[in-house]
């Protein structure tokens, strides 16, 4: 069996917004239209709205692009039902200017010249695009789909390349990692990867954020938009270092272990000057970026339920709200182990994986947290029991 490797390579093409805002503003007012009828009928189903929409966006758009603004509008309305299913806000899916999506039969490429064909409104064009260097040891990977968008006045094209890889072959080497604001990440194995220096930059920006909001003109606006931007490339940037130090870190063959955080922000409960930092925690953005470096590595990902790691002892496995002393210190109020609460927390990701899988009716996911050795009768190396 072998998984699939998946990589963007960004580009830049050489010519002017006006040329391609048309289709652009086409192809929005097709995802705009799907996505109404959509809402309206209750429809999520992409035959379905393929026959109702078709006729109408075929009148602006070339067939393919209008396909294409179909399925997009179609994975919006699934997205927005499942939100809906979860007891979560949903409004109908809109958008000012969406991106356009190519497949092999609207856009086509020429790494050698650095040349591109796409499919417009007025038909087939070729633009000059600009790939940077270290995007170049992607070309030989397999081509898949494209996305031509504008930012900041200048046109993307962002490509998708896969590979097949074989899957890794696995040691029984287990690290549980702990994700936090203060603490980016710590690992079972006593390595720590510190936030500091991001918590700086974005009190920085919280506090002139403050002052421009207070002030309310339009250059203060202006100034808030590019500010943003610039905070979230800041952390982009921080999260890419951070889970590239990770990945060297750790051996190839080794398990990674994290918890699964799905809904951490509706469910925890936290003090007022505490809902800011976990607001802006992109722990997910982190935990796609530790995957598919860790997958290009030969080094699998796994998860498991994030409740009581940190309340409970990685010593006895005693769970009490009152072992964590502080945000940085744990102390067991059962057999007065002390330890960095990150590190007992990270300890307790994998040791529950491991309890889990010499459980086999155990799951990863969603299991009981039960501190327990091993009870087979015979000695069993990942978990420490033994008869």
């Amino acid at each position: 069996m072998n998984m699939r490797l998946t990589r963007t390579v960004k580009t830049k093409l050489n010519i002017l917004p006006e040329i391609i805002k048309p289709t652009i503003e086409a192809y929005t007012q097709a995802f705009n239209y799907v996505c109404k009828t959509g809402w309206q009928d209750g429809d999520t189903n992409g035959v379905s709205l393929h026959h109702k929409t078709y006729r109408e966006t075929r009148k602006y758009l070339p067939s393919q692009l209008a396909v294409s603004a179909r399925m997009k509008a179609t994975e919006a309305l699934k997205a927005t039902r499942t939100r809906l299913r979860k007891g979560q806000k949903a409004t109908c899916p809109k958008s000012e200017q969406s991106s356009i999506r190519f497949d092999d039969r609207s856009y086509n490429v020429w790494f050698d010249r650095d040349e591109i064909s796409i499919l417009t409104i007025d038909g087939r064009k070729r633009f000059p695009i600009i790939i940077p260097e270290y995007f170049r040891q992607y070309l030989g990977w397999r081509r898949c789909s494209a996305d031509l968008f504008l930012r900041r006045n200048g046109v993307f094209l962002h490509i998708v390349f896969e590979k097949d890889a074989s899957d890794p072959e696995l040691t029984e080497k287990v690290v549980g990692i702990d994700r936090g604001i203060r603490k980016i990440a710590v690992t079972s194995d006593n390595k720590f990867f510190n936030g500091g220096e991001i918590r700086k930059v974005s009190k920085r920006y919280e506090r002139l954020r403050s002052v421009l909001q207070s002030c309310g003109s339009k250059s203060a606006k202006r100034h808030l938009r590019t500010m943003s931007k610039k905070e979230n490339r800041f952390r982009r940037d921080a999260n890419h270092k951070i889970t590239k130090q990770v990945v060297q870190s750790i051996p190839q063959g080794t398990t990674i272990v994290l918890e699964k955080l799905d809904g951490i922000r509706q469910t925890v409960r936290l003090r007022k000057k505490q809902r800011g930092e976990l607001h802006k925690w992109n722990f997910f953005q982190f935990q796609q970026f530790l995957t598919y470096k860790a997958e290009a590595k030969g080094i699998c990902i796994e998860y498991v339920d994030a409740r009581y790691t940190s309340q409970k002892c990685s010593r006895c496995g005693y769970v009490s709200r009152s072992n964590r002393q502080s945000q940085s210190v744990f102390k067991c109020k059962h057999c007065g182990f002390s330890l960095s609460a990150d590190l007992n927390a990270s300890r307790n990701i994998r040791q529950n994986y491991l309890d889990a899988i010499c459980h086999p009716g155990r799951a990863l996911v969603n299991a009981p947290i039960v501190a327990s050795p091993c009870d087979s009768a015979t000695s069993c190396p990942p978990c420490g029991g033994s008869s």
